[in-house]
């Protein structure tokens, strides 16, 4: 492979021990990480797919560092539980795709968050009390949907958009 950096050289495939990587603030080593030499300007690079690894993997060693629950457990507990991503998103209280990053491992979960699935894990009935809590704040935000100003819209998936003119459009969840 001819290399990117000085466009001479040719690169060759090479295998490290550990890589250092640092991940808001946690550095860590990330093990057998493969990456790219080049003979000539003797710098080392990651090609786009190897990035790719690379950022799924320092996350996955971060989580390690933090005692967090890998994407697979996650994934496991959820299914477990029998709920799909927006189902297990929506019992959180989390936005829309955000256990979709966290079981693909391109988003490290919370400590908030990962001690609720941890709960679930060792007492599926709280599955039941999470989605009463839900039924019971959804109920308190309905007694305010009525007394919104005039200019905001209902929409038909649980939110209400702000369109007045001249103001940002803003949502408020009421699911």
């Amino acid at each position: 492979m001819k290399c990117p950096i000085c466009g001479t050289g040719t690169a060759k495939k090479v295998d490290r021990k550990n890589y250092p990587a640092t991940y808001n603030g946690e550095s860590v080593d990330v093990p057998n990480v493969e990456a790219f030499h080049c003979d000539n300007c003797r710098e080392e690079f990651l090609t786009s797919e190897q990035t790719r690894e690379m950022c799924v993997a320092v996350k996955n060693e971060v989580r390690k560092k933090l005692g967090l629950l890998s994407p697979e457990r996650i994934t496991a507990i959820r299914e477990k539980a029998g709920l799909t991503q927006a189902e297990l998103e929506e019992r959180l209280g989390m936005g829309p795709k955000v256990v979709v990053r966290w079981e693909s491992g391109k988003v490290i979960q919370g400590k908030a968050a990962d001690t609720v699935l941890r709960l679930l894990e060792r007492e599926p009935g709280l599955l039941k009390d999470l989605q009463e809590i839900e039924k019971q704040r959804s109920k308190q935000q309905e007694r305010y949907a009525p007394h919104l100003a005039a200019g905001f819209i209902r929409q038909t998936n649980g939110v209400v958009k702000r369109a007045r003119a001249g103001f940002h459009a803003s949502l408020i969840r009421t699911k």
